[in-house]
């Protein structure tokens, strides 16, 4: 099974600035994370700004609010997301930098590709054919995002999800996780 996590985009002529921050984190061996929440000791660690905004959002609508995931096989954070209207199985992934949707996703939710822009992305597997679009709406307990920034993968991620929700959905959020819990507090 080939899993790709998605890191950082690399798109000529584009480039995002922002508001929200993240961190990157190097450990010893040289190999980088993200996450919302500062490094670990021992590990170099480099604040990420990211100020875009989506155009439109509408965060803790009636039925939202605070979301609680319990860690799955592997200790990863596995739910169902609403993407373009279309429920999809994901992993919660706040070393992905943008939400990566695989090729077949993307086609259940009527994401046309055509009218994204192709880029490159470096994943745990290295590197990989991407196009970066624009997601309608994303939806996770009852907390909907509009103008999701996304990247629609080459490939299939694996039979366990779908999709990574990565950094450009998950910084509308507060995220904590001890290891066993994930709670995704609305900002």
């Amino acid at each position: 099974m080939r899993r790709f996590w998605v890191l950082l985009l690399v798109l000529p002529g584009l480039s995002w600035a922002g508001a929200y921050d993240y961190y990157e984190c190097v450990g010893p061996d040289g190999a980088a994370t993200y996450s919302v929440e500062r490094c670990a000791k021992g590990e170099k660690q480099r604040r990420v700004e990211d100020d875009a905004a989506p155009l439109n959002r509408s965060l803790g609508a009636a039925t939202g609010g605070v979301v609680r995931l319990e860690s799955g096989p592997g200790g990863h954070f596995y739910t169902t997301a609403v993407i373009n209207g279309v429920p999809m199985r994901v992993v919660v992934d706040t070393g992905a930098t943008l939400v990566a949707v695989s090729p077949t996703a993307a086609r259940r939710a009527g994401i046309d590709t055509r009218r994204g822009v192709r880029g490159t992305s470096y994943t745990a597997n290295g590197t990989a054919s991407v196009v970066l679009v624009v997601l309608d709406s994303v939806q996770l307990g009852g907390n909907v995002v509009r103008q999701v920034r996304a990247d629609v993968l080459s490939q299939d991620l694996g039979p366990t999800e779908e999709v990574l929700l990565g950094m450009s959905f998950l910084k509308h959020f507060e995220v904590n996780s001890d290891g066993y819990v994930m709670t995704l507090r609305p900002k």
